[in-house]
């Protein structure tokens, strides 16, 4: 059987690696008959970019990357994560290892410090959780719009076009359709929270669980089975699912004897797991949930009906845990209590009686973090890099449709001033849709959301606009108020614009094809190349120069095949871009793919920020290098052959 493949590579400059590691993925798929597809996360941006449906389709995902890559979009897939140079060495071997040895992702994000940005916690319990909240959200999405759009025409107005009653006039066609689906809506309310308690129960044990998670919920919320005046809501889904999940789990290490394993997930097991369920909530958890839930919504109703005020502190205090680590644990416990007051509200109160406010601060948040970050890079435009202003449009095409998780590279780099800032401008949007009584009934929690979803709001379409550009505004401001000007090397502010004619120094010359006599080892080879880029002109400090590229060396060995090896690296001492072609009278010994000596080595410059011309030459340089053609060229001894060689390649 074919095996779909799909993979990411990445080095520390995004030139050499990156592209090296891809090409090696692909010829080890055409050379032994698997598909895949490679993305490249290079310096000049993601290429080859990977789709949903090639990610849905793959059997494994391999990220061979020396730096971070968002694995959100991973989630539920096999993946292994290893370096460039694994890929380079044996591309066919890591993808044989990956496919043994990867693990299916089920979290997001990247931690820093004690803080978990985006990512869920190591117990499961927030990834079993929030697998089921993903089955519901298309049930509570499309069962609240239906049960807005309705209720529209359920408001009676007399003559003078005052309101007067609350009902459908089924004697009119149009009366009698938003009648049904006014209906339609509710029972879509009734089946939302054993569809998620089925989920719950299916991350944890499989198919065997769903069926009696979904009974064992759907009776802990029947009011009338129970024998009270109102059900457990979600709290009482969510014990029903991990009590299911957990029995089931434990129901099928039983040791059945063979007759019966053919019965056991589709019979056996769930009819055992459905009995002991009724039976745990019928007398055991049912009653006293359903009480305490009760009890706990009609405070917070009447703190919220009772005090004006309440309704801002509420909002904020979602909002801010809706920012604060950026798709993580809190981020998750935020969305989900919003969710499970405004589901059981509903349920209890009627539409028309539901509790908003958790649930509409958590929306009115989760895209100000990201949208705050791209706002800030075109406000505060001397205070970001080139490569923060790509990432900040990233996050903006994340933010508008409600991800928080856009913000965390920016929450990886600077995460004291990302969280305050995402706290602040958080809260405050949350705080104001609850002191507004904006009431979100469904669609997308950014700005965009008053045109894509149904939002009642006192001013239509504006409200909400002004609610979550306010705190998206403050963000902004926190951020580009707190980051200082970025700076060049003796502190003076730089952009692209200042570089002038360092700008338009050539990235090739015939002079640069240099012979080192003396060098023996690694480190001498490096200190040759850095005094001779600095003799050109190309770096600033040549101690520094070479710092960087040692460092480079100790993330991972630039050592090609066939004798060559690509030292480079990012630095501010480069001034510009260059290639330098050295040939070294004596083999170097430097960590290769085919463990050879080194005797030809094209060392790059490569400037920190501002000269994104010149890093794209230097990416098409590094795919050339594949070429075998290419590499004999660069090894032979005519000068003149090798200039005309690099000259072609970085046209």
């Amino acid at each position: 059987m074919t095996i779909n493949v799909v993979a990411v590579t990445g080095c520390a400059a995004g030139i050499a690696h990156t592209y090296m590691a891809a090409r090696a993925l692909e010829d080890a798929g055409k050379e032994h008959g698997f598909n895949i597809k490679v993305e490249t996360n290079g310096s000049i941006g993601p290429e080859n970019v990977l789709t949903e449906e090639e990610i849905a389709n793959a059997d494994v995902v391999v990220l061979a990357s020396d730096v971070e890559v968002e694995k959100a979009r991973f989630a539920g897939k096999k993946i292994y994560v290893t370096r460039p140079k694994v890929a380079m060495k044996d591309a066919k071997a890591l993808v044989d290892i990956a496919m043994k040895e990867g693990t299916v992702f089920g979290g997001k994000g990247t931690e820093v410090g004690n803080i978990t940005l985006g990512k869920t916690s190591e117990n499961g319990f927030i990834q079993h959780v929030m697998s089921g909240i993903s089955y519901m959200v298309p049930m509570v999405i499309s069962a609240g719009l239906l049960l807005a759009i309705a209720n529209v025409f359920a408001f009676q107005r007399d003559d003078l076009g005052r309101l007067v009653a609350w009902g459908f006039d089924q004697s009119t066609f149009m009366g009698d359709l938003m009648f049904h689906l006014f209906k339609v809506g509710q029972v879509g309310f009734l089946l939302m929270i054993p569809l998620f308690a089925g989920f719950v129960a299916n991350s944890i044990a499989s198919k065997p669980a769903i069926a009696p998670a979904m009974i064992g919920a759907y009776i802990a919320n029947d009011a009338g089975f129970l024998g009270t005046d109102t059900g457990g809501g979600f709290l009482s889904a969510i014990l029903v699912a991990f009590l299911v999940g957990y029995m089931v789990k434990y129901l099928k290490m039983v040791p059945w004897p063979k007759i019966c394993k053919p019965l056991l997930p589709i019979m056996i097991i769930p009819l055992i797991a459905t009995f002991l369920i009724t039976v745990i909530v019928k007398y055991m958890i049912g009653t006293p949930i359903a009480a305490g839930m009760s009890s706990l919504y009609e405070w917070l109703t009447w703190m919220t009906t009772t005090y004006a005020s309440s309704t801002f502190i509420i909002g904020a205090i979602i909002g801010a845990m809706i920012g604060f680590d950026f798709g993580g644990p809190v981020n998750k416990t935020a969305l989900i209590f919003g969710t499970a007051v405004w589901t059981d509200t509903v349920a209890k109160y009627g539409i028309e009686g539901a509790n908003f406010v958790p649930g509409t601060a958590a929306q009115a948040a989760i895209s100000v973090a990201p949208l705050g970050i791209f706002l800030a890079s075109k406000l505060f435009k001397n205070k970001f890099t080139a490569t923060e202003k790509v990432s900040a449009d990233s996050a903006f095409g994340m933010g508008i449709v409600g991800v928080t998780e856009g913000a965390i590279p920016f929450a990886a780099a600077h995460p004291v001033q990302m969280i305050t800032a995402s706290v602040a401008g958080s809260a405050l949007a949350g705080g104001l849709v609850g002191f507004f009584d904006v009431k979100f009934y469904g669609g997308i929690g950014s700005p965009l959301g008053t045109f894509v979803g149904y939002i009642e709001q006192p001013i239509p379409f504006v409200t909400w606009i002004l609610c979550t550009m306010s705190g998206i505004t403050l963000t902004a401001l926190i951020i580009g108020l707190w980051r200082k000007p970025v700076t060049s090397d003796n502190g003076a502010s730089t952009t692209v614009s200042d570089l002038g004619d360092v700008a338009s120094k050539e990235v090739f010359k015939p002079e640069h094809v240099l012979l080192d006599t003396t060098s023996k080892s690694k480190a001498e080879a490096i200190a040759f190349i850095a005094k001779e880029a600095h003799k050109l002109g190309y770096v600033s400090s040549e101690k520094q120069y070479a710092k960087g590229l040692k460092a480079r060396e100790n993330q991972s060995s630039t050592g090609f095949k066939d004798g060559m090896a690509i030292p480079h690296c990012k630095t501010k001492a480069a001034k510009n871009a260059g290639v330098f072609v050295v040939r070294f009278s004596h083999p170097i010994e430097w960590e290769t793919m085919d463990d050879e000596p080194v005797r030809t080595a094209v060392a790059l410059s490569i400037p920190a920020e501002g000269d994104e011309k010149s890093v794209e030459i230097l990416t098409k340089l590094t795919r050339c290098m594949m070429n075998d053609q290419f590499r004999e060229t660069l090894n032979q001894k005519d000068s003149k052959e090798v200039d005309l060689t690099i000259s072609a390649a970085i046209a």
